[in-house]
């Protein structure tokens, strides 16, 4: 797998799963116990591929490549109920 098709994999497996957080209704969960503070819940998330399953014709020389690590606090200490980049 070429340098820039590894990028590309790497930046949509993170969108997606931007998404997932930002979709998944955890601001509701903390209201319903009481919890509304700002950064109440981080959540926290490292995504690793092994390149030994990666089947392509390119070689890839990494012995696991890290797709993305993120911390999203949820709410958001700018306000925003949803959560954010933290």
């Amino acid at each position: 797998m070429n340098p820039e098709t590894l990028q590309q994999l790497k930046d949509e497996v993170q969108q997606k799963l931007l998404e997932s957080v930002n979709n998944a209704g955890l601001y509701s969960v903390l209201e319903k116990y009481g919890v509304p503070d700002a950064r109440a819940l981080t959540v926290q998330w490292q995504f690793n591929i092994d390149p030994n399953k990666i089947k392509s014709g390119d070689a890839v020389n990494e012995q696991e490549i890290v797709v993305g690590q993120e911390s999203w606090c949820v709410p958001c200490p700018t306000g925003n109920p949803l959560g954010c980049n933290c």
